[in-house]
């Protein structure tokens, strides 16, 4: 019951969360089958949140834990789908015994063709890599199999990719990519001979599948090369603003491809590059502007001035209004949250969670007062809150472009050369290493 109210108003507030959701092969899920969703692990809880949100079936959830100590917090997850998994940290090996209860729970589900999302990485991390692999979803896979042998024919694994532009900012962009099935029946023969050797077989191929669907740098040295190449290139191919929610796979197509690249490249080639991309940004960010402003071709400042001015009064009005609810989740994520992965989720909840309560608190009003037409003033002030992001996105957008703007034609056109000299490199290595 709880999960499909909130399921709704969640899928609102990551709308407003994030500028950009991309879903791509959902198709590749198979309906009316067991299935184990299993994900990389980025952020602490916002890739299952999408996942609930935005795919057509309810999920059932595995979640630390230590999330479950309190009894309040324990029945408000079970009512949200989520079962606990327990480590040696989570309470010595007492609690380890606990997890058989739920390894039973997730047996039970896919035996009734249920869908179950998995965290397979065996920490959270915010970077473009995958972790080591936690054997707990093949367990299950198989353990199900094992146990429904007249029931149940097959239990698919579904590799599920997570990228972010910026795990760790809102109005970033979460990039979602479905795998290739694994059918777990084709470990069974290699699962009656050695079950931890069908166990490790099963997880190395669902890090093969993975990966293939992930943006992936596999040297942390060059984070800083791929985050310069990136900006470039999501600018070559920017995607529109609405709808909130696309399904398609162009943009990790691109990232992916600027990531295999860089992977490939020799270390004095990409010493080379790191040269000229960082020149190239530090310039661009001393003179107050950005990449995408300096490629900007079709902007009108007559038109933006009088959009922004037009606009103004209902972003006001927008951005009055949701600002108690909004600094408070701020606040709450700025001062009560030092894990960096953390942050985002927890901001965005903390979102989620003071707006439902302001929201009441006008409700409430409404009823002592019995001036029902704050009701309708209330949902036009949170659509207006919505509308004012964008509005907020487009000033920024304007200051960057009238700081390029500012530029005499030649410096322009010397930065635009440095840009495109980037990129003739980087096509030019690509080539040679592909």
């Amino acid at each position: 019951m709880l999960y499909h109210i909130v399921r709704p108003i969640a899928r609102l507030g990551l709308k407003a969360f994030y500028r950009k959701i991309f879903l791509s092969h959902t198709e590749r899920i198979p309906r009316n089958e067991a299935v184990i969703l299993a994900a990389n692990h980025p952020t602490a809880f916002l890739e299952p949140c999408i996942l609930a949100c935005f795919l057509d079936r309810p999920l059932y959830f595995l979640a630390r834990g230590d999330l479950f100590k309190k009894p309040f917090y324990a029945r408000l997850l079970r009512g949200l789908n989520i079962l606990p998994v327990f480590r040696l940290k989570d309470g010595g090996y007492g609690k380890l015994k606990d997890n058989y209860s739920t390894f039973e729970a997730c047996y039970q589900a896919l035996a009734h063709r249920r869908t179950i999302m998995i965290l397979a990485e065996g920490r959270t991390k915010q970077e473009k890599r995958l972790g080591a692999l936690q054997k707990g979803t093949a367990r299950i896979a198989l353990g199900t199999l094992e146990r429904h042998p007249g029931d149940l024919e097959e239990v698919y694994i579904v590799p599920v990719g997570v990228s972010f532009t910026y795990a760790d900012q809102p109005r970033s962009e979460v990039m979602i990519d479905f795998g290739e099935p694994i059918r777990t029946s084709h470990y069974l023969q290699e699962l009656e001979e050695n079950a931890n050797h069908a166990m490790a077989s099963l997880t190395d191929t669902l890090r093969e599948r993975l990966e293939k669907s992930m943006v992936i740098i596999k040297d942390p040295e060059d984070d800083e090369l791929a985050e310069y190449l990136l900006r470039i290139f999501r600018n070559e191919s920017a995607q529109p603003a609405l709808p909130a929610i696309a399904h398609h796979s162009a943009p990790l197509e691109l990232e992916m491809k600027v990531a295999d690249t860089i992977n490939r490249l020799p270390k004095k080639e990409k010493k080379r590059l790191h040269l000229q991309t960082s020149a190239y940004f530090e310039e661009v960010e001393r003179i107050g502007t950005d990449d995408q402003a300096l490629m900007e071709t079709a902007w009108n400042p007559t038109r933006s001035r009088l959009a922004l001015f037009l606009g103004f009064p209902f972003f006001l009005m927008g951005y009055i209004w949701n600002y108690p609810p909004v600094w408070l989740a701020k606040y709450i994520s700025d001062t009560q949250v030092e894990t960096l992965e953390f942050k985002a989720p927890v901001r965005w909840a903390a979102n989620l969670g003071t707006h439902l309560v302001y929201l009441l608190a006008w409700v409430l009003v409404a009823a002592f007062t019995r001036a029902w037409i704050i009701l309708p003033m209330v949902a036009v002030l949170l659509l207006l809150g919505y509308l004012s992001l964008y509005y907020v996105e487009f000033h920024a957008r304007f200051r960057k472009n009238h700081s390029a703007g500012k530029l005499s034609e030649e410096e322009k056109v010397r930065l635009r050369n440095k840009r495109a000299e980037i990129l003739q490199s980087f096509k030019k290595m690509e080539a040679s290493y592909a």
